[in-house]
């Protein structure tokens, strides 16, 4: 259920209020936060610019055309009609050769001349065009890029504002991929200015959003085109509305991109924070109420630019006025996000002094290499020990057996294979044994090492910290066998989120989310986009590793890009054999109790 973003006072009472929701998501697909329903499906209007105009450019036509990144930039652009707008298009046209009559909507007043205009704090650069015309339409910007893309593909622009056009499967296509979400779950409609418009859960909207602004899994003229395009937005801030409106101060910003929709719609990203963010008003009343939600957002995720808050605040007056004049009420924001306790823990105490930090954070995460995996890790897990007992000594020497790489191998420092004696070509007594042999006498060392471990855990003084080695273990056994992982659980923490909605658990094989795959370079003139194949976008399989650990789950995804038919593979862990090694003295512990 959506809640209350804003109220309006008249006088002291609440006349009005305005209910929406919140969406915030990170590129990798984890919820960070939210406000209502964000599974509720909403149209995302003119907020897909920035994504319906990525097939145009990486079919190359702004260099084809000589276009600027003004151009580019009004492509993206719900532009308001001032002056300096309709200069731009005009541009467009003469060297595109397009013309603005086969726009399929109808000619329209300038939106720098509406009351919405009037009630921003500064109006001083707004220079609305006088008159009518097709070019003063908000929307007009899009509907170049997607002409100028139709004719590409067919040979003349008509036709580009259907559903089953070239250019519109394209555009779905990249919807889908960047969204995660499947064609046939992607709804359907038309937009105020003719051209399809496409519905999705606002959870997905923002998972759009976060991965234009981390297109990590893409291929890399795909990043390159919308670095590019976002670059042009962050250089013509003013060309996405207007000068003074929020989207002009939050673009002047490199480290953010917004963009609305009509009725309610506002997205945007965090490229440091690598979020997307997705706000719907169910009532669609949010053009002058923009600043404060998109201020309250950021204050509330602790963004660090505190001169960017103050002039979102002020963007539009805030107080109410009857018709004598007179000051008779005032709009206040009025909602706090569903955070994630995890997103705000500080980074610092992941950070190893020594240099590490990468491979102690692989060690405690498990997902160390096998290779250079060793006994080592088990005493870290353990901290507090008595460094004088039997425990340190029996951890030494566990060392020494696992942890020895091929490439640093020392004869001397290991006795596994030579029965104490120092290594040389003349002493050597592995020389004379069978390989079953020699692992054998390496099985022995191992053997004895674990069994200084064992001894030194039982002896151990401050049995508290096995203790909660044990209570973890427990409480990790105690939810894999409800089928519900910590990162399920810390979703549905609170009786009213909806986040556990959103949950995907794997089968006993594998869970496929399809996605199409379509090169809108590849499709020929006159020729309507291939309906390819799906092609896996992400995938979970399950794998034992032993009995006497755990069974655990290996979770990967691939995701392909428009342009690439080689998957980028993400392994998000793997349990290697440091979790049986710990399982195995947990175990004793156990045990021996």
């Amino acid at each position: 259920m959506s809640e209350v973003l804003i109220k309006e006072y008249r006088g002291n009472i609440v006349e009005n209020v305005h209910r929406g929701s919140i969406a915030i998501v990170s590129s990798t697909g984890d919820t960070v936060a939210y406000l209502g329903d964000i599974e509720k499906q909403t149209y995302m209007r003119s907020a897909s610019k920035p994504i319906q105009v990525l097939p145009t450019l990486l079919a190359g036509l702004h260099r084809r055309f000589n276009l600027t990144d003004e151009d580019v930039a009004m492509f993206n652009s719900s532009h308001w009609g001032s002056n300096h707008h309709i200069f731009v298009l005009e541009e467009i046209a003469r060297k595109t050769g397009l013309n603005p009559d086969d726009m399929i909507m109808k000619p329209c007043s300038s939106t720098s001349a509406s009351a919405l205009a009037a009630k921003l704090t500064d109006r001083s650069k707004l220079h609305p065009r006088q008159g009518q015309s097709k070019l003063q339409h908000c929307c007009s910007g899009k509907h170049f890029s997607l002409m100028l893309l139709q004719r590409e593909l067919t040979g003349k622009p008509d036709g580009y504002y259907l559903k089953d056009s070239p250019v519109q499967q394209q555009i779905i296509n990249f919807i889908s991929m960047l969204s995660q979400t499947p064609t046939y779950k992607i709804g359907l409609g038309i937009d105020g200015c003719g051209v399809p418009v496409f519905a999705l859960p606002l959870r997905s909207i923002a998972m759009s959003y976060a991965k234009l602004m981390d297109p990590f899994s893409m291929s890399g003229e795909l990043r390159d085109i919308i670095d590019y395009n976002f670059s042009c937005i962050h250089k013509y801030p003013e060309k996405i509305n207007d000068y003074g409106t929020p989207s002009y101060y939050i673009n002047q910003n490199p480290d953010l991109i917004m963009k609305d929709g009509s009725r309610g719609v506002i997205c945007m990203a965090i490229k440091s924070m690598k979020l997307g963010i997705t706000v719907k008003l169910e009532d669609g009343w949010t053009d002058e109420f923009q600043g404060l939600i998109i201020a309250n957002i950021l204050e509330q995720l602790k963004y660090d630019d505190t001169e960017l808050i103050e002039k979102l605040k002020n963007c539009y007056s805030t107080k109410l006025y009857n018709d004598c004049g007179i000051e008779v009420g005032h709009s206040e924001v009025d909602f706090k996000l569903n955070i994630d306790p995890i997103f705000f823990e500080p980074a610092e105490e992941y950070i190893d002094t020594d240099g590490d930090a990468e491979t102690d954070e692989l060690n405690d995460e498990g997902g160390s290499d096998i290779s250079t995996d060793d006994d080592a890790s088990i005493q870290e897990d353990i901290p507090d020990l008595d460094k004088d007992s039997a425990f340190e000594q029996g951890s030494q020497d566990a060392n020494s057996a696992f942890s020895k790489d091929a490439s640093t191998y020392d004869p001397d420092a290991d006795s596994a294979f030579a029965d104490g004696e120092p290594y040389s070509p003349e002493n050597d007594s592995a020389f004379d044994r069978t390989p079953d042999e020699i692992r054998a006498a390496f099985d022995r060392k191992v053997a004895e090492a674990y069994d200084k471990v064992s001894k030194a855990t039982e002896e151990a003084d401050d049995d508290s910290v096995i203790d909660d080695i044990i209570s973890k273990e427990n409480e990790k056994q105690t939810i894999e066998k409800s089928g519900i992982s910590e990162e399920e659980q810390r979703a549905m923490r609170n009786k009213k989120s909806i986040l556990g909605m959103n949950v995907v658990r794997p089968s006993a094989n594998r869970t496929v989310i399809s996605n199409p795959r379509v090169d809108p370079i590849s499709v020929k003139p006159g020729q309507a986009a291939p309906a390819e194949q799906a092609k896996p976008v992400s995938q979970t399989e399950t794998s034992g590793i032993a009995e006497q650990a755990k069974n655990t789950v290996r979770s990967s995804f691939q995701v392909f890009s428009p342009v690439s038919a080689e998957p980028t593979r993400h392994v998000a862990q793997d349990y290697t054999s440091r979790d049986i090694k710990l399982a195995n003295i947990i175990s004793q512990k156990k045990n021996n109790d």
